[in-house]
């Protein structure tokens, strides 16, 4: 690696050490100034290390952007039932085979992976936003396997959801004080 690159590198990983004190601390304003990092990491992802990208490419990169645009808008949508893999290719028009390698290639997760983590998502607000029961939240969400939705919660937020509730709660209080 060329000194100038490696400098750039380096300025990157600062910038992402700087985002994850604020994570780690939480000050006030920490959400202010998250964000104008994340604006700097994007301005310097950009100006740094993006390259040309020739217009053949590009049109044909539009076009299957596009049809993943309605996948994941076709997902949101309809995430809280299993959506069959004959359903959402017919939405992006590609033979199911294809979609897989098309969608795991856009997104570097499998439909189904994304699919749960829209699941997981939403139960997370959820729990952070009502006081329903956990399972309410899990049924509502499409979540029908406990045991599989606690363990892919804890791999995903390093918790479990009552925890994370009580986390949360705990935060609030001392906020209040």
């Amino acid at each position: 690696m060329t000194p100038v690159r490696q400098t750039k590198v380096d300025l990157l990983k600062e910038t992402l050490k700087k985002m994850q004190m604020l994570v780690d601390m939480e000050p006030y304003g920490a959400v202010l100034k998250f964000n104008s990092l994340l604006f700097e990491v994007l301005f310097q992802l950009y100006h740094n290390f993006s390259s040309m990208v020739f217009r053949e490419n590009t049109a044909v990169r539009t076009k299957n952007l596009e049809k993943l645009k309605y996948v994941l808008e076709y997902t949101n949508e309809n995430y809280k039932r299993p959506i069959p893999l004959a359903e959402i290719s017919e939405v992006a028009m590609f033979d199911p085979k294809y979609f897989c390698r098309f969608f795991k290639n856009f997104m570097g997760i499998t439909f189904l992976e994304y699919q749960n983590k829209v699941r997981l998502s939403k139960i997370y607000d959820d729990i952070l936003s009502t006081d329903d029961k956990i399972t309410d939240i899990l049924e509502r969400h499409g979540f029908t396997n406990y045991k599989l939705f606690r363990k892919m919660f804890n791999e995903h937020f390093h918790t479990t959801p009552t925890e994370l509730r009580k986390q949360a709660a705990e935060r609030e209080q001392g906020d209040v004080e």
